[in-house]
């Protein structure tokens, strides 16, 4: 039996999985031998069919399916070429050994299994077989455990030997195209082909249509080669030219062959073809009537040389990638109709989709096809063509060309007017982009933007790109509120598009806005809603590193530090990162707080010097988010005239009551307990107040009171310290609280209380896990400062400036440093501080090189004379 968990995962990887599977021709001979083999080898983990093309493999496997099927027996299908969910299920169940959990996994064409894939089933092979039966059908060998599994007689392989026809199944199979044929005519065929199956079908349809079979001598074709020519030669010429019209199309159904072909029997021809077993496969699921049709790669590549050599051929081609990209126009694939134009070699339609698709098809990631398309059109052609200054300065811009970008904005702007809304929209857009790095007003791009949606009607990829931008614009604008209007207006319009990239778009800059506010979970949500919908083409940069800045401030604020430095990593590697003041602003606070949160307080300093680069004054919410980190930093080291620097900051930029209530939490340092509490009530009490900050203060206010011995007060004001944090896990606002051992103890009391609150049990394990780095570092905070401990020395300096540098010791370096003033030897060192002699040498050198010295001498005079002895 398998878990229910286990269970849901089957069937969901099930429904997931491609339901189309391949019809058994007409002309089929079933061949038990392979059957019974396949039945055997089923019962393992897996087995392998092994063979090059036109030796029977899908043949084969698509009628054992329908076989087992008829018989009641489950089967999933799976295409190499669209293995769906395949490698997500695998990595799923790659743990569960006890039994098998799944119906066996045929997977056809495996050869075409991406990479990671092909990974995944090893893994699985190698660490859980009996979790999964499968058959894979492959070209070539896979990189597999597939002898270790043959010895352990866990594998069974079919390779080219194994599925060459033997002289009845010969017989069977050529009789079934060649009615007529002798038995000196099937032992021929068998003699030349050597029981290759597509040999024998080609060779039986050509002595069918010829009654003989002509064989190339030596140094002439090959055989495969000269029986698929002379069979195309004997096909009718509307099915021949319905073939060169289509084959060029991985997939296709008999609606879509009229359209390309332009004759409305191309479905019936399909079907008969199919039936035939003439190297047409029809795929469909049970209750399908419309099957998929492909084309094998012998009769692709056969039909590939022949238009390369005839330019009347070449002309049906030509003429079916026009069909086709109005087709796929019309049907709102502007991809597949971008390419058929480029194939049909069509200026007027390339220039069309261009500007009516280009945006959408920049927005989707697909810039080197408009790229491309740039290129396909002759030289001068934009010039005459002005509407597409816009479409092509959006390309410049993804594509990283700035200064094309901005040229071209400005030829957009000149041409642009209310009679081309698509124009219009695309000089607007750019100038959006342009405001943000202050090369135009933003205020005044924002309004031409709003009023241009209240006149325009625009298409629906263009409008959600549009609105992105603005919501972008009004982002940086401290319209927090018509930012977020924006971007819901602009995920309804791309949902309605079925557009992901833009979907993912809108998603990750609501994820921003949404962290400002200190919604942080939400932001989290809607992050990784982003990056869901981006699916396996993954985001545009500029979107991805929205998405992971968000998540890494989750990960902080779930005290999950690892996470965070993973995504921090992923943003740090991003050059687009660096362009937009926001995220570089948010990337480098950020780093800071991992910075501070592993103890390296220097380096944090260092990281907060400056503000981002920006074209004019910051954001209000960065301004205060800088502010208040640069005071949290500023407070842990002691450093009250860089807190009161930031206290004015924050009320210069319109954040005076967040100002207030960091005023009041430092207070205690110099009041007393009831003072410094009147001032922390006073300060919550304003409505408006940042959520992290007014949760932190919350968290004062409890260990406070707890020192005051008000418990029933304490109490409270832990639950109420509860409340504010739950609804977004805001866990990182309380470490300083959680640093306090009395912090934890009511915690722990209450939680094994009457009646606990149901974040706080989820709360006390993870700041009873939490190891705070700042403060082993030397790091802290108010309560800290000032807990009442009669046998707690004073927090130890391991700041100073030393040559006019600003230098600070790690908590270990200190104590290396007391100890050479004390006298002790290296080996004395070590044995005080319970650290081997290279280590105490390894700190002497950090130390030695932050105090500018090189002997120990030296070291004891410098630090006494900057007070760090």
């Amino acid at each position: 039996m398998t878990s229910p968990g286990l269970d849901r995962e089957r069937d969901a990887f099930r429904q997931s999985a491609d339901g189309k599977t391949p019809r058994p021709p007409l002309t089929l001979v079933t061949r038990e031998r392979l059957h019974s083999a396949l039945d055997l080898g089923v019962g393992s983990p897996l087995t392998m069919v092994i063979a090059p093309a036109g030796t029977g493999k899908t043949v084969l496997l698509s009628d054992w399916v329908t076989r087992r099927r008829r018989a009641g027996e489950p089967v999933v299908w799976v295409p190499g070429q669209a293995p769906g969910s395949l490698q997500g299920f695998l990595e799923r169940v790659a743990g569960a050994e006890d039994s098998q959990l799944l119906d066996p996994i045929v997977v056809d064409d495996a050869h075409l299994l991406p990479a990671s894939t092909v990974a995944a089933l090893a893994r699985v092979l190698q660490e859980a077989p009996h979790a999964l039966r499968l058959l894979l059908a492959t070209r070539y060998d896979l990189p597999l455990p597939i002898s270790e599994l043959e010895i352990r007689g866990m594998a069974l392989t079919l390779r080219s030997r194994d599925l060459r026809f033997n002289d009845a199944e010969a017989t069977e199979l050529v009789q079934a195209h060649a009615g007529n044929a002798t038995a000196d005519d099937i032992s021929l065929v068998q003699e030349k082909t050597a029981g290759w199956a597509a040999a024998l079908v080609l060779a039986a349809r050509t002595l069918q249509a010829s009654g003989d079979v002509v064989w190339p001598l030596a140094n002439q074709r090959p055989v495969l080669d000269l029986l698929l020519g002379e069979t195309l030669n004997t096909l009718d010429e509307r099915v021949l030219a319905m073939l060169l019209s289509t084959f060029a199309t991985t997939s296709l159904t008999g609606q879509l062959a009229a359209v390309l072909s332009g004759d409305s029997e191309a479905g019936s021809m399909l079907e008969d073809l199919a039936g035939s077993g003439l190297l047409v496969t029809a795929y469909a699921d049970e209750s399908a009537s419309n099957p998929l049709y492909r084309y094998h790669p012998l009769l692709v590549e056969l039909l590939r040389r022949r238009i390369a050599t005839s330019a009347k051929d070449r002309q049906f081609v030509v003429t079916a990638h026009h069909r086709s990209a109005l087709y796929y126009e019309s049907h709102g694939a502007s991809e597949a109709a971008l390419r058929s134009a480029l194939d049909a070699d069509d200026v007027e339609l390339v220039e069309r989709i261009l500007f009516g698709h280009g945006p959408a098809l920049l927005a989707a990631g697909e810039a080197e096809l408009v790229e491309a398309a740039f290129d396909a059109l002759p030289a001068g052609y934009v010039d005459q063509h002005p509407q597409l200054f816009g479409v092509r300065g959006l390309l410049r811009r993804v594509t990283g060309d700035v200064a094309g970008a901005v040229q071209d904005a400005a030829l957009a702007d000149e041409v642009a007017s209310e009679s081309a809304p698509d124009a219009l929209a695309d000089a607007v857009l750019l100038r959006l982009w342009e405001s943000r790095y202050g090369w135009h007003d933003v205020h005044a791009a924002i309004e031409r933007a709003r009023s241009l949606l209240t006149r325009a009607v625009l298409g629906p990829e263009r409008l959600a790109w549009l609105l992105i931008e603005l919501a972008a614009a009004e982002t940086w604008a401290d319209e927090l509120d018509a930012a977020l209007s924006h971007l819901d207006e602009a995920l309804v319009t791309a949902r309605m598009a079925g557009h992901h990239q833009l979907i993912a778009g809108g998603l990750a800059h609501r994820a921003v806005v949404q962290h400002v506010r200190g919604q942080v979970q939400s932001a989290a949500q809607s992050a990784q809603a982003a990056v869901d919908a981006g699916g396996e083409r993954g985001l545009p940069p500029e979107y991805a590193v929205r998405a992971q800045v968000v998540l890494g401030f989750a990960a902080v604020s779930e005290l999950e530090l690892d996470t965070a430095c993973g995504y921090l990593q992923q943003v740090a590697d991003a050059d687009v990162a660096g362009s937009d003041t926001v995220v570089a602003g948010l990337r480098a606070m950020l780093r800071a707080v991992l910075l501070v949160e592993r103890g390296r307080l220097a380096e944090a300093l260092t990281e907060l010097t400056s503000d981002p680069v920006a074209a004019g004054p910051l954001p209000t919410y960065l301004s205060r988010d800088l502010a208040l980190l640069r005071s949290w930093l500023a407070t842990l080291l002691g450093d009250k005239i860089t807190v009161d620097a930031q206290l004015t900051v924050l009320e210069r930029t319109g954040n005076a009551t967040e100002a207030e209530l960091i005023r009041a939490m430092t207070s205690m340092i110099q009041e007393d307990v009831p003072t410094a509490l009147k001032l922390i009530e006073a300060g919550l009490e304003h409505p408006d107040i940042y959520p992290p900050l007014a949760s932190a203060a919350a968290s004062f206010r409890t260990v406070l009171l707890d020192r005051t011995g008000d418990d029933p007060a304490a109490e409270a004001a832990l639950v109420d310290t509860l409340n504010r944090v739950t609804p977004q896990r805001m866990l990182h606002v309380l470490t300083s609280a959680g640093d306090e051992p009395a912090f934890l103890d009511r915690l722990r009391r209450h939680v094994t209380g009457p009646n606990p609150h149901p974040f706080a049990a989820a709360a006390l394990e993870k700041l009873s896990d939490y190891q705070a780095g700042w403060s082993q570092a030397g790091g802290m905070t108010p309560l800290g400062r000032t807990r009442p401990d009669a046998n707690t020395p004073p927090p130890r300096r391991l700041d100073a400036v030393v040559n006019g540098a600003r230098i600070r010791l790690t908590a270990r370096e200190a104590e290396v440093l007391d100890q050479l003033a004390l006298g002790s030897s290296y080996a004395e060192v070590a044995q005080a501080l319970f650290i081997t002699e290279n280590t105490v040498k390894t700190h002497l050198i950090s130390l030695y090189r932050k105090l500018g010295v090189d002997k120990r001498s030296a070291a004891l005079r410098t630090a006494r004379s900057v007070g760090l002895l």
